[in-house]
């Protein structure tokens, strides 16, 4: 389970593209699709490198209007799916 001081990468094992402004991913290692919304690309961006929970909610609060608590819980919802998927990786 991640929670606010899991480091977070992404898995070596995704191609990504951007298509229209979203970006399209697969994994090579399941064989599945997945389509990040602009917030959800902006995470992206922020994994490419191993990097804490708490500093990426720190990067988003200062890039979106939203509240500390509800960006915090998005974001481990999101992680936590994404964990699931092999599409991230803790360190």
């Amino acid at each position: 389970m991640i929670n606010e001081t899991s480091i977070i990468q992404r898995n070596d094992g995704i191609v990504e593209t951007e298509i229209d402004g979203e970006l399209v991913m697969m994994s090579i290692e399941n064989g599945a699709y997945y389509g990040l919304d602009s917030i959800a690309k902006r995470i992206w961006q922020l994994i490419e490198t191993p990097s804490s929970v708490e500093s990426i909610c720190n990067k988003v609060l200062q890039e979106y209007e939203v509240e500390k608590s509800q960006c915090l819980h998005e974001l481990l919802e999101f992680l936590n799916a994404m964990a699931k998927q092999n599409v991230i990786k803790l360190n």
